[in-house]
C-alpha cells in the first residue's frame, strides 16, 4: 500500500511539474506578444502624430471649442 502511494505521489509531482512548466512557457509567450503589440501601437501612434503635424490637421478638441464660440 505504501508503494502504491509513493508511485501515485511521484506521478502527481511529475504531472504538476509538467503543468507548471507548460503554464510558464505559455505565459512567457503571451507576455512577449503583448510587448510586441505595445511596440507596434506606439509606432503607429508616432506615425499618426507625425502625419497630423505634417498636414496641419487641427485637433478635434480645438474644433469643438471654435464651434462652441461660433454658436455663442
Amino acid at each position: 500500500m505504501i508503494l502504491a502511494l509513493e508511485i501515485l505521489a511521484i506521478i502527481s509531482m511529475c504531472i504538476l511539474i509538467f503543468v507548471v512548466v507548460w503554464g510558464f512557457v505559455t505565459l512567457q509567450q503571451v507576455y512577449n506578444q503583448l510587448k510586441y503589440k505595445n511596440y507596434l501601437l506606439e509606432k503607429l501612434n508616432v506615425h499618426m502624430h507625425n502625419l497630423c503635424e505634417k498636414f496641419n490637421v487641427p485637433d478635434s478638441s480645438k474644433d469643438l471649442q471654435t464651434q462652441e464660440e461660433v454658436t455663442k
